[in-house]
């Protein structure tokens, strides 16, 4: 004699009786799969070797090939009675423009000869106030005396430098 058994309960009895091959297959399906291949890390460029640098520092500069005029000296163009006085003779001496005042700096370039004397005289490229803020501040240093020149490998140069005029 059979037994008919409710819906249910059969669904049950299919869910929970043991079909260890479906059970293996659900548990370990990852395993089965084989491993990602280990590939290691991109190991860095290598750096050249360091070379010793030379006992004597050479600095490369290219402003003498194309002007004559050195921005690298070893004793620097001074002067007479020091920075500090150069600044005082610029205030004293500086001529405000007529017209609308302004605050502001102008840089101004300028090359001090093998000769102490100032020449080529102008306003570095975007650093000016205004058209007659500028000639005013090229004008002032012009009228700066003679500089104690600089030296570059114990002969006199001429020398490029930028001054900083206030208004």
């Amino acid at each position: 004699m059979k037994t008919l058994l409710p819906p249910a309960a059969a669904l049950l009895t299919a869910l929970f009786s043991a079909n260890p091959a479906t059970a293996q297959n659900s548990y370990n399906w990852w395993d089965a799969r084989p491993p990602a291949p280990v590939t290691p890390p991109p190991r860095p460029a290598r750096k050249p070797a360091a070379v010793a640098a030379p006992a004597t520092s050479i600095v490369i500069d290219s402003l003498p090939l194309t002007t004559g005029k050195y921005t690298y000296v070893e004793v620097m163009p001074v002067f007479p009675g020091g920075q500090e006085n150069m600044l005082n003779f610029l205030r004293k001496n500086l001529q405000r423009p007529r017209g609308p005042r302004q605050r502001g700096r102008v840089l101004v370039s300028l090359v001090v000869a093998a000769t102490g004397e100032v020449t080529d005289v102008r306003v570095a490229p975007g650093h000016g106030l205004s058209p007659a803020y500028d000639a005013a501040a090229v004008e002032c240093v012009r009228r700066l005396p003679r500089f104690t020149p600089g030296r570059r490998e114990g002969k006199v140069v001429s020398t490029a430098l930028t001054v900083p005029v206030l208004f």
